[in-house]
């Protein structure tokens, strides 16, 4: 097994939603990054599929959420600028607030899986590296807020195994 590399994370946190939205429509084999699906290649995210996940200590990983913001055929890169620049995200990893870091607000390639005909969206998130997150289990909060009103809120556990176990195999 390959383990994950900085270079593999950081498309996943650039680029999931163009490069490897593009990936995932276009291949029926979507496998790295920055076509990373369900933590497959370095991401962690507080939703459920990524609760209880188990990651490598050897590999680097992303902790990260994204938000999408559009409409019809008239809903501009101006106006998810508008609505985004009011979003606020909150990390908090095994009880101590995470710094993070948010990207560009770019085109999102698939605005139909929104139901959508236009579409744009950031992605806000950790790079970390493999000795910054310590074999065992951890905990992982992140809220999203819209001015003062809480617009997403989960908790998730995961677990980083030690190299000659568990993901590490």
């Amino acid at each position: 097994m390959s383990r994950i590399t900085r270079g593999d994370v950081q498309a996943v946190f650039e680029a999931f939603g163009n490069g490897g939205r593009a990936i995932l429509q276009h291949s029926k084999d979507a496998e790295g990054a920055p076509a990373d699906f369900l933590g497959s290649h370095g991401s962690i995210r507080p939703f459920d599929p990524w609760n209880n996940g188990h990651f490598c200590a050897d590999d680097w990983h992303v902790i990260l959420i994204a938000d999408f913001e559009g409409g019809d055929k008239s809903f501009k890169h101006k106006d998810a600028e508008a609505i985004m620049a009011d979003l606020s995200v909150r990390f908090v990893l095994d009880g101590t607030p995470l710094p993070t870091t948010r990207t560009a607000i770019k085109r999102f390639l698939d605005p139909g899986q929104f139901d959508l005909e236009e579409a744009y969206f950031f992605q806000e998130g950790r790079i970390m590296a493999p000795d910054e997150l310590t074999v065992g289990a951890h905990s992982l909060n992140c809220q999203m807020s819209l001015g003062s009103q809480v617009v997403f809120e989960n908790t998730i556990s995961f677990f980083i195994d030690a190299s000659d176990s568990g993901a590490c195999r």
